[in-house]
């Protein structure tokens, strides 16, 4: 972005709520690089906000609520006059006032959508594939490969934040105490209000799991409607549920390595092949042929970080003592294993 034509237009977006992470980054950087923003950018924001209204709510609730924010507008610009960088001040005040302008727009949206039908939105992604998400409460998702997140376009005021998914996520939920972070997956469901934790629900799983970073999390078993409470789970604790006959159990575990898969670090602890070879697939989208289906019962502890998909099929091999062997396709895509029974 090089131009104050093309900085409007993203401001544009961000008082509508409609930039990404990225988007907000740009202009941002934008505004710290500007030598004299205060008075050529001013006029381009002025502009920006004066040009479109039509979303701007007059009622007496909207001007209080815009009222306190522009009180405190006021205190830290007086702040701000002590400062020693120019940029520093005008770059600061700016973002106030965009949290204003979004703080007013957030409050005619509540209005709207009191009389509008949620729509839902479905993100979802292929093998080899990994996203990072902002939900609109600016609560965060790592959806892993092979995955599915379905959540509402806005969370509707003074109601539960409910979002659904198939496959594995990494959330970093914001905190809101009057409404509560659910996440629906398959035969669980995860309810906190303000945490880092992870749902490891692929549909094909014999398994599911949710385990915890920070904060504190209720996770409940749901048959025909019917909830059942399980455990309150703490960081560093993982649940284990298994689908066949809905049993689980509550583990300990590093916190940091709960989300691990985020970081391209894989950790298999006592794992069976067969179980890490899936994971292998999703993640590198890339398919294994086993001829002797026994060594997928063989059990492996091992950590692939930052590791291609060669370098840990030698690994798998090295582990192995040798036992299990592997040859790649022409393209690559296709990995065949064989090799003697790890018993």
């Amino acid at each position: 972005m090089n131009t104050n034509e093309e900085a409007k237009k993203l401001f544009k977006l961000y008082l509508e709520g409609n930039t990404s992470p990225e988007q907000e980054e740009e202009l941002f950087s934008f505004i710290r690089k500007q030598e004299d923003m205060d008075e050529s950018f001013k006029e381009v924001t002025e502009h920006a906000w004066n040009e479109d209204n039509n979303w701007r709510d007059d009622s007496l609730s909207a001007q209080v609520e815009l009222q306190s924010v522009w009180t405190k507008i006021g205190e830290e610009e007086e702040s701000l006059k002590k400062a020693n960088s120019s940029w520093l001040k005008y770059a600061a005040s700016f973002i106030l006032v965009c949290a204003a302008a979004l703080g007013w727009y957030s409050v005619k949206t509540e209005t709207r959508e009191e009389n509008q039908q949620v729509v839902l939105m479905t993100r979802i992604t292929g093998r080899g594939e990994r996203v990072k998400l902002l939900l609109p409460d600016s609560s965060v998702v790592y959806l892993n490969a092979v995955s599915k997140l379905s959540f509402p376009q806005h969370f509707e005021k003074g109601k539960n934040r409910e979002i659904h998914l198939e496959g594995e996520a990494f959330f970093e939920v914001k905190q809101d105490a009057s409404r509560p972070f659910i996440v629906h997956s398959g035969h669980l469901q995860t309810r906190v209000l303000g945490t880092s934790f992870n749902v490891d629900a692929y549909p094909e799983s014999k398994r599911f799991s949710v385990s915890v970073r920070t904060g504190k999390v209720g996770v409940s078993s749901s048959d025909k409607g019917k909830l059942k409470h399980l455990s309150f789970l703490t960081p560093g604790k993982n649940l284990i549920y298994q689908l066949g006959d809905s049993s689980y159990a509550v583990n300990e575990g590093r916190p940091a390595d709960f989300n691990s898969w985020t970081e391209n670090r894989f950790i298999f602890k006592n794992e069976l092949l067969g179980v890490m070879l899936t994971r292998l697939e999703r993640s590198y989208n890339v398919s294994f042929k086993v001829k002797n289906e026994k060594i997928l019962k063989c059990r492996f502890n091992a950590t692939f970080y930052n590791k291609n998909i060669k370098q840990i099929t030698e690994q798998l091999h090295t582990m192995s003592s040798g036992k299990i062997h592997y040859e790649f396709n022409a393209p690559k895509t296709i990995i065949t294993l064989w090799g003697e029974d790890c018993q």
